[in-house]
């Protein structure tokens, strides 16, 4: 089968999968609620913590927009990814649950153009999500080619939440629990972002992390942040080829 009429095929089922689905449609208005609350809720916040003392104070000088950069990767660089990677990773559990997965091993459709679909997919979602929700947002923002970059980056965190759910979670039971797992892995973001260097970079064990760095790094105009960027790229091509090796493994045992 040819790629153009294999996702066309897979794509018509994974809308029909996720149309009928509650959860997975509320994932993806999940990221449209996030980035309207951000973009209205942060001036609004800021104006009231100034006017009422309390950022900055007598003895914190950081006020908010100090810290939006965090905020921003956390919540549009990281979530957008892994809403997306939640969506694509139970459909792959529905996938599994209905036997699809096995039945295609007796069709036309190579494993491998599968496994590229289900993979290429998340990325390319997870990059517009995550572009559209930044440039919403409208803070903390880098120029346009950084952005995109940045956001290409960060979309390969979709992926990888998806094939984790494949290659862990048994069925969709198991993948409601195995998903806050992914929410509190992005605290490490949050944690990364006050921790000094060089303490700093012994979180990047956690690969995302690296393109929050990187975005970081971009906006204190500092050229360190190529290097962020690539490391995270690096990190996280290599664990999607490992988890993609384990989700063939899975499918074939």
């Amino acid at each position: 089968m040819q790629a153009p009429q294999l996702v066309g095929k897979l794509g018509r089922n994974d809308l029909k999968l996720i149309g009928r689905d509650s959860f997975l449609l509320f994932m993806f208005s999940f990221a449209v609620i996030i980035a309207v609350v951000l973009r209205f809720g942060l001036p609004w916040l800021d104006g009231q913590l100034t006017e009422n003392g309390v950022l900055p104070n007598a003895t914190i000088a950081m006020t908010l927009p100090d810290i939006y950069p965090m905020i921003v990767a956390y919540m549009a660089i990281y979530t957008g990814a892994l809403l997306v990677g939640t969506v694509f990773g139970f459909v792959l559990l529905d996938e599994k649950d209905n036997n699809t997965i096995r039945a295609m091993l007796v069709t036309p459709v190579p494993l491998n153009q599968y496994v590229m679909y289900r993979v290429g997919g998340p990325v390319i979602l997870a990059f517009v999500i995550i572009l559209g929700m930044a440039l919403f947002i409208n803070q903390a923002l880098l120029p346009l080619w950084q952005m995109i970059l940045i956001s290409a980056g960060g979309a390969l965190t979709a992926p990888i939440v998806s094939l984790f759910f494949a290659t862990v979670a048994e069925n969709k039971v198991q993948g409601f629990a195995y998903s806050k797992f992914g929410g509190i892995s992005g605290w490490t973001i949050l944690i990364g972002w006050f921790v000094p260097e060089p303490w700093q970079w012994l979180i990047g064990i956690f690969p995302p992390w690296w393109i929050s760095k990187a975005y970081w790094l971009a906006l204190d105009g500092s050229h360190w942040w190529w290097v962020a960027f690539i490391i995270g790229v690096v990190l996280q091509i290599a664990l999607i080829r490992w988890l993609i090796q384990r989700f063939n493994a899975v499918v074939y045992r």
